[in-house]
This record gives C-alpha cells, sequence and structure tokens, in this order.
C-alpha cells in the first residue's frame, strides 16, 4: 500500500510524487506506457529526435525557473512567424501587416479603427472583433480558430484567453503596417530549451528516487475502499489518489457516478493531433523555429523546427519540422496516415521550404488529447465533475486532469498542490 498513488506518469503527475516526496511523503507513480513524461516525452524517425509536440521552457514562477534550471540548456529569444498565401509575416500578425500589399493593409486599419464596442461576456469571436476588427479577426485568428480548437470562435468562450493573444493599441498596427521592425511583443522574451535529450531532459530530475511503476493501466476505482484495480488484474492501495489521467476517463473508472456527473464528463471534449515529423538531408529547411498556418487549404496550423530547438535533435548537417494538424469529433481527420503525410509533403514544396528528394525520414502518430476545449458552459459542467471527484478524496493535476488549459510550468505547479496533503496523512 502506499500512502500516494498516482495516475499517469507526465510532468504533473511527476511533479506531484516529487513534492510529496520532500515533504516526507511515500508515493508510486502508475503508468499505462512504457515510458514517463506524456506530452513532454520524444520519439526517432531514423536518426532525428521529435517532441510530442512543440516544447520551450519558460515561465515567470520560480519554482519551476528553479526545476529547468538543474538542466543544461540552450537560450532562445522568440522568433515566431505567419505563413499566408505565400508570404511570412512576423507574430502577432496584429502588429506586424507590413508584408501585406497597401490597399489590404487600409482596409485591415480601418476595420481595426472601428472596432465594435466591447460587450460584457462575448463569446470569442465576439471578442475578437472587438479587439481587432472584424478584417484581422475573420482573416487571421477566426481562421486559427477552425484549425487549431476545430470549431468556429463564436462557438468558444473567453476563459482561456489569458495573455495568449497580444492586443495591440492603434500606433503599434500602425508601426508595424509601415515596418518591418517591429518589437518582440511575445508573451515571454526568453525561453529555453535541453541542450541535450529533448524537452523529456527537463523533467528527468524530477523522476530520480521516484517509485515509477510502467505498464499499469488502471482499470477501476473504488474510492470507498480505496483502491485502484489495473488491467493486469493487480490492486493498489492508497490514503489519497492523484490523477492526470484525462477527467472523462477517471470517471468511467469510478464506480456510483451519479448520472448528472456523467452526463458532465460525457460532454467534456478535446481537440486530438496528428503529427507529422519529417527529417530533412538539409542544413537549413526554416528560418523560424515554429510558425502558424492561416491559408486554409493546408491542414497543419502550426509547425516546429527541433534542429533549431537545439543541433542535438538532429544528425550534423541535417535538419527537421513537425507539423502539428489538429481533429475532434466536431471536425474530423478525413485523411488516411499515408495522405497526411502526402498532403504535408506538398504543403513542404508549396511554401517553398525544400523538395520532397530533400526527406530523409517521416513519422506519423497521433496524439489522443491535446487541447482542452473551452466550448460555453464547458467550466460549469467540468467543476460539476470535479466536484465530484474532490468529494471522494482523489486529487487532480495537469492539463488533463483538472481539465484547463495549462501550460508545462502550471502543470507543474498543479502537482505542488499535494504538499497539503502532507499533514492529513
Amino acid at each position: 500500500m502506499a500512502e500516494i498513488v498516482v495516475l499517469g506518469a507526465g510532468v504533473a503527475s511527476l511533479s506531484a510524487a516529487w513534492h510529496a516526496g520532500k515533504a516526507g511523503m511515500q508515493a508510486a507513480v502508475f503508468e499505462a506506457k512504457g515510458r514517463f513524461g506524456g506530452l513532454c516525452d520524444h520519439f526517432y524517425a531514423g536518426n532525428f529526435r521529435f517532441d510530442c509536440g512543440a516544447h520551450f521552457g519558460f515561465s515567470n514562477n520560480e519554482p519551476y525557473r528553479r526545476v529547468l534550471e538543474m538542466t543544461d540548456s540552450i537560450s532562445h529569444r522568440p522568433r515566431p512567424f505567419n505563413f499566408e498565401a505565400g508570404k511570412w509575416l512576423k507574430h502577432p500578425v496584429q502588429n506586424n501587416l507590413y508584408p501585406l500589399p497597401a490597399e489590404e493593409k487600409v482596409e485591415a486599419i480601418k476595420s481595426f479603427i472601428k472596432r465594435p464596442e466591447r460587450t460584457e461576456n462575448p463569446d470569442y469571436g465576439r471578442w475578437l472583433k472587438e479587439q481587432f476588427g472584424e478584417v484581422i479577426a475573420g482573416r487571421y485568428p477566426a481562421r486559427y480558430t477552425v484549425k487549431y480548437w476545430t470549431v468556429p470562435p463564436e462557438n468558444l468562450s473567453t476563459e482561456w484567453v489569458g495573455n495568449r493573444l497580444y492586443r495591440p493599441s492603434l500606433d503599434e498596427v500602425l508601426y508595424g503596417a509601415m515596418t518591418e521592425k517591429t518589437p518582440q511583443t511575445y508573451y515571454f522574451r526568453e525561453m529555453f530549451y535541453p541542450r541535450r535529450g529533448g524537452f523529456r531532459a527537463f523533467i528527468e530530475p524530477l523522476r530520480e528516487g521516484l517509485d515509477l511503476r510502467f505498464n499499469k493501466e488502471a482499470k477501476f476505482i473504488d474510492p470507498d475502499r480505496k483502491y485502484v484495480l489495473f488491467g493486469d488484474g493487480s490492486k493498489e492501495y492508497y490514503e489519497h489518489l492523484v490523477f492526470s489521467v484525462p477527467l472523462p476517463e477517471l470517471v468511467g473508472m469510478l464506480k456510483d457516478v451519479p448520472e448528472k456527473v456523467k452526463e458532465a464528463a460525457a460532454s467534456l471534449w478535446a481537440t486530438r493531433a496528428a503529427l507529422v515529423s519529417v527529417g530533412f538531408n538539409l542544413e537549413k529547411v526554416s528560418d523560424y523555429p515554429w510558425f502558424y498556418i492561416y491559408d486554409p487549404e493546408i491542414l497543419p496550423a502550426r509547425v516546429h523546427a527541433p534542429y533549431l530547438k537545439s543541433p542535438d535533435n538532429v544528425p550534423e548537417g541535417k535538419s527537421s519540422l513537425q507539423f502539428e494538424t489538429y481533429f475532434s469529433r466536431h471536425k474530423p481527420l478525413n485523411l488516411s496516415e499515408e495522405g497526411l503525410i502526402e498532403h504535408v509533403t506538398e504543403a513542404v514544396e508549396k511554401m517553398k521550404l525544400a523538395s520532397k528528394g530533400d526527406i530523409l525520414a517521416v513519422d506519423y502518430r497521433e496524439l489522443p488529447y491535446a487541447n482542452v476545449v473551452f466550448d460555453h458552459g464547458m467550466t460549469r459542467r467540468r467543476d460539476c465533475v470535479l466536484d465530484f471527484v474532490k468529494s471522494k478524496g482523489i486529487v487532480p493535476v495537469g492539463r488533463f486532469g483538472e481539465w484547463d488549459y495549462l501550460w508545462t510550468d502550471q502543470s507543474f505547479l498543479s502537482g505542488k498542490k499535494v504538499e497539503a496533503l502532507a499533514g492529513m496523512l
């Protein structure tokens, strides 16, 4: 029997077990797969290393920065760009319109000046128009929303936005339309990436000394008798249960769940991601560590370049890109694995990044959970589920446990809350 049983071995779960140990508690981590890391893990296509999605280390909170400092890393200044119809625009687009034709810039600026008055609790579509005007909103973030969140912006609330979208002044929009020499307005000025070992190297120090048990998929939880039944038939009793597995899946493991909680859990949904990771026989395939694609006919929404994060990710003299295509029950991926790979290789040529003959390695895989979707009323329904789960003495952590749009540093802090359990044991 473990004092604390932790389900899942991503950053939030490792943080929970790590903080439990620092507080003098015994924790055992159970992971369904044969590796730890979750979305922070990596894989290989030939000799090319790829993370499970785009990752950098950044944070304003001191505890997570201390974790980052445990690993030898490379400092990066953010340089994201955007691709649209053959043009490359600095990010964020709204205050970097310089590459557009003059008449398009005038139209966008006039719309920005005439943007509608702000309303109370607007949907995300209305919010975008209030911030950027109808032209910029419709051409850029609204179009990207369909690619990234898989639904129109009107279907979303604004509870997830925070500081993720920059809201420029008129002076900034005008200045960015007249020159490409604009200041950096990304929400972090410095970002870090491990010199060796991929992004997972940042969380390697957390697993030292932990009781990690792999290939242990939880199937049933009895919160009254306080045990977890695993797929191999074994049981583990606990004093406290911490989980980072997706909240709807956890509800499916519990016994005696009220119908209203089941219905609320079934209504929660997240996007999925299809990753096409490509290694190139080129020293440089892109100038940008990551970029966004606005063209609707190109399915991937975001692309990042692992070789620019660290040369350790690729063989010497080679380069790499990873393309992220999002889909969901509301926007299915209507291509086979081979079809999406072919689509991506055609996009590589269309964007004039490389030719098909330059490709050395390709990997295709899907992430069953990418981003929690904040459709209308989601937080109310989610809180109904969380209230029930917490009433059973179960502690949610991480993006999918708390069912929130958490960055890596926020997931790390989410795991830290297990320290409060020390006085309860």
